[in-house]
C-alpha cells in the first residue's frame, strides 16, 4: 500500500477528528504501533488532534506497559490492528482512516515549541521512572539535522525496517523523510530473504539498519547487487564492529555510516559524514579498533568531558555529553532523575569515549564503554540492575547478578547468575518471572547457578570477575 503526502493529510485529518470525538479532552494517548501505514497515520493524527503520544512496544509484557501508562495518567491506549488484542486489555483498535467520514472543522491545537509531544521508555526499565519527554522543538530539530546531514531531498528513498515504537524508527524513518518531502519504504521488520528484494524493487538511496542486520546480510545474501542509486547503510542502536563495516564494503560494495544517539537526545547526536575520503574511512572506520560514531549533527553540541567537567584532550577518555535543541525536556514527572542527568547545561550520556581530529580540525567521536550498567541487546537498552531486581524477587533466589557479553548478531547478550536460597529445589525456573517484566528478545538464554556473587566489601557487584566466572562455568 502506498500513502501519498496528500493522502496522509486527508487520513490524518479524518482520524484526528475521530480521535477527538472518541477520546475527548485527555492530554496523552498511548500508542502500540506496528510498521504499517495506519500506525503512521495515527502518529500524525494524534498530534493534529492536540494529544501527546506515549509510544509503547508491542513486544513488552502488559505489566510493563501498564506501569508506563499509569506513570503518565494515560487512560486511552490505541493499538494497531496488527497488534494482538491481548497485548493490552482495553486498547482501542485504530480504525482504517480512509474509511472514516470526511472530517469536519478541526481547530488546530495551541502548542509551543518547548511543549512535550512524544514520550518514550528508556533503558529497558521495568519501572516507569524514566519516560523521556521529547518536545516539538526536539522532533523538528532532529529531523532537520538528519535531513541536512544526509542531504535528503524530495523524491529520495529511505528503506526502514526498524520498529516505529522506537526513536530511530520514528525520527529517522518517518520524521526526517517527512521534513525532506522524501519517501520511506517501511518494511514490517527485517527478513533476511525478503530484504534484498525490497532493495531491488524500491531502489532506495539509504537504508536504516542495526549491526546485526548487516551481519546477517553479509552471510545470507548470496549474490548481492545494490542498485546504482544506493549510497550507504546507516547503522545505529548498537556498536558497529570494524569487521562488519569491512565485510559490508567487500561483500556488498557499500559503505556503512555509523550513527549514535539516545532516546534522551531524540535519536541522533552524531553520524559519520557521507563522502569521506578513502584515507579517512580507513582511519576512522574500517581500520579502527573501534569505528567512529561520527561528527556532531546540526543543532547540537557534543563534547568529551573529564570527571572535573573539563573538555578532554584528543584521544583522552571521558564521558560523552550533549547539549542543544535535540536534548529532551527531561524525564516525565521525575525531576530528581532529570537533575541527575544534567550538569552545567550538559546532558551526561553515561557513555565513555574520546575524540580525534581530521586534517581540517573536525572532531570525530568514539564510544569505548559505559559508566552505567546497561546492556544493548539487538539494539534494545536493558538495565542489568532492573533485571537483577526481578531475579532477586523470584522464590528461592537469594542473590543474583547479570553481565553483558559480546554476541555476533545481537551486539550483546545477557548472562544471569543466581544464588539459591537454603532449601531451594535443584532447579529454580526464573524465566517466567523475567518474561513478565522484559521482552522475550532480551531475556537471558543462559542462567548459571553460583555459590556466591562476587562483590566488593561495600556490596557492589564485581562484574569483570563475574564475567570471568560465567565464561569458565
Amino acid at each position: 500500500m502506498t500513502l501519498s503526502y496528500r493522502r496522509l493529510d486527508t487520513c490524518s485529518r479524518r482520524l484526528a477528528y475521530w480521535l477527538k470525538g472518541e477520546l475527548g479532552a485527555c492530554e496523552t494517548v498511548g500508542l502500540i504501533p506496528r510498521n504499517e501505514l495506519t500506525s503512521v497515520v495515527a502518529i500524525f493524527a494524534a498530534v493534529r488532534a492536540g494529544y501527546r503520544v506515549l509510544f509503547l512496544s508491542p513486544a513488552d509484557p502488559e505489566s510493563r506497559l501498564r506501569r508506563q501508562t499509569e506513570a503518565l495518567g494515560v487512560t486511552a491506549v490505541l493499538r494497531s490492528a496488527a497488534v494482538p488484542e491481548g497485548t493490552f486489555a482495553g486498547a482501542i483498535p485504530i480504525p482504517e482512516p480512509y474509511d472514516l467520514p470526511d472530517a469536519g472543522p478541526l481547530v488546530a491545537p495551541v502548542a509551543s515549541p518547548g511543549d512535550d509531544v512524544f514520550y518514550f521508555g528508556t533503558s529497558g526499565s521495568t519501572a516507569a521512572s524514566k519516560l523521556v519527554a521529547q518536545s516539538h522543538r526536539n522532533v523538528v530539530s532532529n529531523a532537520e539535522a538528519v535531513r541536512r546531514h544526509h542531504g535528503l531531498v524530495a523524491g529520495d528513498r529511505l528503506l526502514g525496517c526498524l520498529p516505529i515504537h522506537h526513536v530511530n524508527g520514528v525520527h529517522f524513518s518517518l520524521m526526517a523523510t517527512f521534513m525532506a518531502g522524501a519517501h520511506v519504504v517501511l518494511a514490517g521488520g527485517f527478513d533476511p530473504f525478503a530484504y534484498p528484494r525490497l532493495i531491488e524493487r524500491y531502489r532506495p538511496r539509504i537504508a536504516s539498519v542495526v549491526p546485526s542486520i548487516l551481519e546477517t546480510l553479509t552471510t545470507t545474501w548470496r549474490r548481492p547487487s545494490l542498485p546504482a542509486e544506493f549510497d550507504y547503510f546507516v547503522s545505529a542502536a548498537a556498536p558497529l564492529p570494524a569487521a562488519t563495516a569491512r565485510a559490508v564494503r567487500e561483500r556488498l560494495g557499500a559503505r556503512v555510516l555509523q550513527g549514535y544517539g539516545l532516546t534522551e537526545t531524540t535519536n541522533f547526536s552524531t553520524t559519520m559524514p557521507p563522502g569521506l575520503p578513502e584515507e579517512d574511512v580507513e582511519r576512522f572506520v574500517t581500520g579502527a579498533d573501534v569505528p567512529s560514531i561520527g561528527v556532531a549533527v546540526h543543532g547540537n553540541e557534543v563534547a568529551v568531558l573529564t570527571r572535573d567537567g573539563e573538555r578532554a584532550a584528543p584521544g583522552e577518555t571521558g564521558e560523552l555529553c550533549m547539549r542543544g535543541h535535540n536534548v529532551m525536556n527531561g524525564y516525565a514527572r521525575n525531576p530528581a532523575a532529570t537533575r541527575e542527568a544534567f550538569e552545567e547545561g550538559w546532558f551526561h550520556s553515561q557513555d565513555l569515549g574520546f575524540e580525534l581530529r581530521d586534517s581540517s580540525g573536525r572532531a570525530f567521536f568514539f564510544v569505548t564503554g559505559r559508566l552505567k550498567n546497561i546492556a544493548k541487546v539487538g539494539g534494545e537498552s536493558v538495565s542489568l540492575e532492573e533485571m537483577e531486581k526481578v531475579l532477586r524477587g523470584v522464590p528461592y533466589v537469594r542473590d543474583a547478578a547479570c553481565v553483558a557479553v559480546p554476541h555476533r548478531f545481537l551486539g550483546e547478550e545477557i548472562v544471569a547468575a543466581v544464588v539459591h536460597a537454603e532449601g531451594a529445589p535443584e532447579t529454580v525456573n526464573v524465566r517466567p518471572h523475567l518474561l513478565a517484566a522484559f521482552a522475550q528478545s532480551v531475556v537471558p538464554n543462559r542462567v548459571v547457578r553460583l555459590d556466591a556473587i562476587p562483590r566488593t566489601a561495600t556490596g557492589k557487584i564485581r562484574r569483570p570477575e563475574l564475567a570471568h566466572l560465567l565464561a569458565s562455568s
